[in-house]
């Protein structure tokens, strides 16, 4: 597995700086172009060189897209400690998180035809996710994995709600 931290000089924690990053990843972006690689030194490049090139290109934006993402980051930093994440067990053992995303779902049906209401609420889910992602790097920092774990899950949660509110705000905007 590659560690999109070394690859893009960066220390192994989070949340990621993202001006390096950036940095980083121009500076890879111009050296591993791939039309670089079409000639050089008078020697033109091998159907190889130039396969090993994209794949090199390829894997760069892959680090970046990921990084970039504070979610993606953490899943990232958490693979890198050996910690498996599986979506299709992201079990949530917060009772309490769980009966608040069903009032959370309920109160959404309620209120989809308000335009106003919904941008409201949108605030207010994305503020929780911030929590939660506040929670989940506490818990990295003192390498509480399983709690980490369910603050991931709990991401995923909220993205999901986040995803179906964008949906009713564009919707609403057609």
């Amino acid at each position: 597995m590659t560690n999109y931290f070394e690859l893009f000089q960066l220390p192994s924690q989070l949340p990621v700086d993202l001006a390096q990053l950036t940095m980083h990843y121009q500076q890879l972006q111009r050296q591993y172009h791939p039309d670089n690689f079409a000639t050089t030194d008078n020697h033109v490049a091998t159907e190889s060189d130039k396969a090993a090139v994209m794949q090199k290109s390829a894997l760069i934006n892959d680090g970046y897209r990921i990084l970039k993402d504070p979610v993606k980051a953490a899943e990232h930093w958490l693979l890198l400690q050996g910690i498996e994440l599986n979506a299709e067990q992201d079990i949530i053992h917060d009772t309490d998180f769980l009966m608040e995303q069903f009032t959370l779902r309920e109160q959404l049906d309620e209120i989809a035809q308000d335009a106003a209401q919904v941008d409201d609420f949108y605030l207010d889910v994305k503020q929780r996710k911030q929590c939660v992602y506040q929670q989940l790097l506490h818990d990295l920092q003192q390498k509480m994995w399983s709690a980490a774990q369910q603050q991931l899950y709990k991401i995923r949660y909220l993205d999901r709600l986040i995803e179906q509110i964008e949906m009713i705000q564009e919707a609403a905007d057609n």
